[in-house]
């Protein structure tokens, strides 16, 4: 863990997840192999404070898929740091699940090393009640390599999500994405901070950011922040940020149409994060998003 040590000298949560560690595990995924892991964090008591620290290594050209689930009903505080290396020709897809109870807080955290010719695709969907903290950093490290940091975010009540999302390209022909999206209610608050940064040697590189946020109350708020920094003369970086209510033009077409209120808003909504979701190919994790959405469109009577 002390190669990453210089990346959060100033996160105090990282700092704390040091200072406390209480749980962790690693994971090695040989050279060459194909593998199907399914991870689940899951609170056994109440009132229990967990520090974890992970190590997960994807060798030369295996394959992975990795399912995380947080699924707690107990009051508690989960802090969870992920370090991930991705080596040279490995191909890792990591889905992410946070379905926490109220009074259930998760700060989420991970640092993912990529190298030559190395793919790591990332989505965290959170449809927690409790407040989350997403920080979730990339650094590209070899040439062709590509990372993709994904986010869909559902707050309601008085949550409060935080998320942040940060790549460093450090090489030649590399590519990134970062998008995240959420939808927010009653007096929930939420921030979004993405980062690129653009080494004076990583030319040819293309990275793209995108932000958007609906917000279906008066008392909800929603913050986004991107950033470029290029020191490179030869990329495409790009970026974008809205945040707003529904298109009153866009549910006035769908009335028009037929469609009362509620089922306008609740097509306009699934539409919203129908790019991100269809570039998933696992149908269970997609059936388990349409599942727990609709149950949360239900619930705040959308």
């Amino acid at each position: 863990f002390l190669d990453f040590q210089n990346l959060f000298n100033e996160d105090y949560v990282v700092n704390l997840n040091s200072l406390m560690l209480n749980s962790g595990y690693e994971l090695v995924i040989n050279e060459n192999e194909d593998a199907n892991i399914f991870i689940n964090n899951n609170v056994s008591e109440k009132d229990l404070t967990i520090f974890q620290k992970n190590l997960i290594s994807c060798a030369k050209n295996s394959k992975v898929k990795i399912i995380e689930e947080y699924i707690s009903d107990k009051p508690s505080n989960n802090n969870v740091v992920n370090f991930l290396e991705i080596h040279e020709g490995a191909e890792v897809t990591h889905l992410i699940f946070q379905k926490n109870k109220e009074k259930v807080n998760l700060q989420s955290t991970s640092y993912t090393s990529c190298h030559n010719n190395s793919s790591y695709k990332q989505l965290t969907l959170n449809i927690s009640s409790g407040s989350v903290r997403n920080h979730h950093y990339a650094n590209l490290l070899g040439q062709n390599s590509s990372v993709s940091l994904d986010g869909i975010f559902f707050a309601s009540a008085n949550q409060i999500i935080d998320n942040k999302t940060h790549v460093n390209h450090n090489y030649p022909n590399s590519i990134s994405r970062q998008r995240y999206k959420g939808i927010l209610t009653d007096h929930a608050r939420a921030s979004y901070l993405s980062k690129t940064y653009v080494d004076k040697i990583a030319q040819k590189t293309e990275a793209y950011q995108l932000s958007k946020g609906i917000l279906l109350s008066d008392d909800s708020s929603f913050h986004s922040k991107p950033e470029l920094r290029i020191f490179a003369d030869d990329v495409k970086c790009s970026h974008g940020s809205t945040i707003g209510p529904i298109d009153k033009d866009l549910l006035y077409y769908l009335r028009s149409r037929g469609l009362n209120k509620k089922n306008s808003l609740s097509l306009l909504i699934k539409s919203f994060f129908h790019k991100i979701i269809s570039d998933v190919h696992d149908k269970s994790f997609v059936e388990k998003f349409n599942y727990h959405s609709n149950i949360w469109l239900k619930e705040n009577s959308i």
